[in-house]
């Protein structure tokens, strides 16, 4: 059983990598061990799960995953569902125990039946994989729909693609794209690529190139392996806007507050540019998009036109791609590195100085190495 990317990060964080080298305890670390021991002797389920972390990642004791895992199986008896879903990831990847893919399987659906979300997604998608059980589309959905009730961005995702390619469910477009939105506005990043890919193709909304470059931009500036279709994507966006258009999608970009969706996810009036409304005041998204997505507002003074041979061309502002050449990149006042790149090619690379109301232009030209 391989559980999915999702809850094999949330697990690690909680149980601690077993790869981790376990370094000379201080004096605090003993005393915090002792007393957190005490507890989990006492039978507190909490304690016991803190006590299988040290033990796993050796903090104020000797790194031990078999003695992590005796302590969780403690915790688990007791009903605790986290340490089901963490004993269920110890039993499938074998740490401090014996891979046993059913015994793994047995206690991740103890863990889902209690309600825990990040359980009860995975569960779904070894049905949808055929992970340790029958493939079946229809349980799938069921145990997703349970995770999403409970607000998991990950499960909103993929129930809303069940939605929209009818799988487990009937096939219902609007209802895909609802989730789908959810699970964007709070933040998750395939959620963002599969919503700008919607306003793009008009798959369940009027298109609408803006709102695409938005959420693909999002998806894009989230820096890990999944954001290169993205890139892709955002680069297929751009072409149909024009150079304002794209310094008005930046600034939905930028002013992007990760959330819980209003009105339940519902999709705006069609065609509509505007960002959907977000409550609660977090920070940005990624600092990729507050540096390189800049808002069109009175404080962004500077332009920069940036050119190149074609449009095969990528630019990256202060680290963060914005885009294909040619194109049109609002900025702040102040210093920003502008760098154009291409596969075989050697990159460009300027550093430019913004003025209030400085407008620049940038002719990269690429050399063969």
């Amino acid at each position: 059983m391989k559980f999915n990317h999702l809850v094999r990060v949330l697990l690690l964080v909680l149980l601690g990598s077993v790869f981790q080298s376990p370094g000379q305890p201080t004096e605090t670390e003993r005393k915090e061990f002792q007393a957190l021991k005490a507890r989990a002797d006492k039978g507190d389920p909490e304690a016991q799960i803190s006590l299988a972390n040290h033990y796993a990642e050796g903090t104020g004791v000797s790194r031990n995953p078999a003695t992590a895992v005796k302590w969780l199986r403690k915790a688990a008896d007791q009903g605790a569902a986290r340490a089901q879903c963490l004993l269920a990831l110890a039993y499938a990847n074998g740490q401090g125990v014996k891979p046993d893919k059913a015994e793994g399987l047995r206690w991740l659906r103890r863990a889902a039946d209690q309600g825990l979300a990040e359980a009860e997604f995975d569960l779904g998608m070894c049905y949808a994989n055929a992970d340790g059980v029958p493939k079946n589309a229809a349980e799938a959905a069921a145990w997703y729909r349970k995770a999403a009730d409970q607000d998991l961005p990950e499960a909103e995702a993929e129930l809303g693609t069940c939605y929209l390619e009818g799988l487990g469910v009937p096939k219902n477009i609007p209802e895909g794209v609802r989730l789908i939105r959810r699970a964007a506005e709070e933040g998750y990043g395939p959620a963002q690529n599969s919503l700008g890919l919607s306003y793009l193709k008009g798959n369940g909304v009027a298109k609408d190139y803006v709102q695409a470059y938005k959420w693909l931009a999002l998806a894009s500036a989230q820096g890990d392996e999944r954001a290169d279709d993205a890139h892709i994507n955002l680069a297929s966006a751009e072409r149909f806007l024009t150079p304002e258009q794209v310094i008005e999608a930046q600034r939905l970009a930028h002013e992007f507050r990760p959330g819980k969706p209003s009105a339940l996810g519902e999709s705006p009036a069609a065609g509509t540019n505007a960002a959907p409304h977000i409550s609660g005041s977090g920070v940005g998204q990624t600092k990729a998009v507050d540096t390189a997505l800049r808002p069109a507002s009175a404080s962004m003074t500077g332009v920069v036109n940036v050119t190149a041979a074609d449009e095969s061309y990528e630019i990256f502002v202060d680290g963060a791609f914005v885009g294909n050449t040619p194109a049109k990149v609002k900025l702040t006042e102040g210093v920003h590195i502008v760098e154009v790149k291409k596969a075989g090619f050697t990159d460009y690379r300027k550093q430019l100085k913004i003025t209030d109301g400085s407008e620049l232009t940038l002719r990269a030209v690429l050399e063969k190495p």
